[in-house]
């Protein structure tokens, strides 16, 4: 949608796009009214083990463990487990079993009460910076929604609990294996359900309308809405392919903040007007994951998506991925949704 940072969103967007090109598929565009950058390659597909993926996520937990006294950013954390910077919070919720954000929390956490329980005269707030907390108050409140207690309460029911009584006290370090982290992958259970397969898929020239906003039904449905608006008076809405673009991760971007680009396929050459704008989404090798569920069940889908991918072993690309919709749940009568998830493949040479 056009508005007064159009030209500022339209920037970023170019700046990311070209920052992540050398990990593109098999080719990526960036498009805006027949504009287009191009890199193309003949390559392979990258093939990991569900293994692999374990060890890269102790990696990334051993280092959040030894690091809990400061802010990490999830570029660092990526960076050492070797994954892909763009889909890194989904690939390590799916392996863990918790976000970063609600892994690093209850680590800092869990540290904070070993240390109550080892030095009961140590003082609370200093207790509270020492394991990465901004203020006291902060802390307080973080302890109480986790243990129930506040740190004083909990100090005092602890008493007289000491490390090393037959492992029963708060380790202060904890280092992650892969026992550990199979023990903690209930979505890798579901994988088998899935009806999946690696396709290659076509690059597609799109009207999109983008919103931001919290993701869910209500921001979706405004999206169409006015993207079919659009599309209606010009004969698109019966034949085209409509799809949906979900650039962020509403566990680490703020709800306000994250992007839906509603959108629907155009040939080449489509002159655009109003509200919509014109952009290409990249083709090659997706692992596509076709579900047939009710609005209620989409972030399950999603999960069990990513479950797959790393169960398979397969390494994403640093392109968004999409829904491909096959119907309109909302005329259903069982309000069913038959869509596909995108996930797109990263490739070597």
């Amino acid at each position: 949608m056009r508005t007064n940072t159009g030209l500022l969103e339209r920037t970023n967007r170019i700046v990311a796009h070209r920052a992540t090109l050398e990990y593109t598929s098999s080719s990526y565009l960036i498009l805006r009214n027949g504009v287009s950058v191009r890199e193309k390659s003949k390559k392979t597909l990258k093939k990991f083990t569900a293994a692999d993926y374990k060890v890269r996520a102790c990696q990334a937990m051993n280092f959040i463990s030894r690091s809990l006294d400061r802010d990490l950013s999830l570029d660092e954390i990526a960076e050492v487990a070797l994954f892909s910077k763009f889909h890194f919070h989904r690939i390590f919720k799916s392996v863990v079993g918790e976000t970063v954000a609600g892994f690093t929390r209850r680590l800092r956490l869990e540290r904070a009460a070993a240390r109550l329980i080892a030095n009961p005269m140590q003082d609370i707030t200093e207790i509270a910076y020492g394991c990465g907390f901004s203020s006291s108050q902060n802390f307080a409140k973080a302890f109480r929604q986790h243990f129930a207690l506040s740190p004083t309460e909990f100090r005092k029911s602890k008493n007289g609990n000491k490390f090393g009584n037959n492992g029963n006290g708060l380790r202060l370090h904890v280092t992650y294996d892969l026992e550990t982290v199979s023990e903690n992958q209930p979505n890798l259970k579901r994988e088998s359900a899935i009806n999946a397969e690696v396709k290659e898929m076509p690059e597609r020239t799109v009207a999109y309308i983008r919103k931001m906003g919290a993701y869910g039904k209500e921001i979706a449905e405004q999206a169409f809405a006015e993207l079919m608006q659009w599309a209606g008076p010009r004969d698109l809405v019966d034949k085209a392919t409509t799809l949906g673009v979900y650039w962020d991760h509403p566990e680490v971007t703020p709800p306000e903040k994250c992007r839906i680009d509603a959108c629907i396929e155009v040939p080449q050459g489509t002159k655009i007007d109003g509200p919509v704008d014109l952009q290409t989404i990249s083709g090659g090798k997706y692992v596509t994951c076709r579900f047939e569920v009710t609005t209620d069940n989409f972030q399950q889908a999603w999960d069990d998506s990513f479950a797959h991918v790393v169960s398979k072993g397969y390494e994403l690309g640093e392109t968004p991925c999409y829904e491909l919709y096959h119907n309109n749940g909302a005329e259903d009568p069982d309000g069913k949704w038959i869509f596909d998830i995108c996930l797109p493949l990263k490739s070597s040479n």
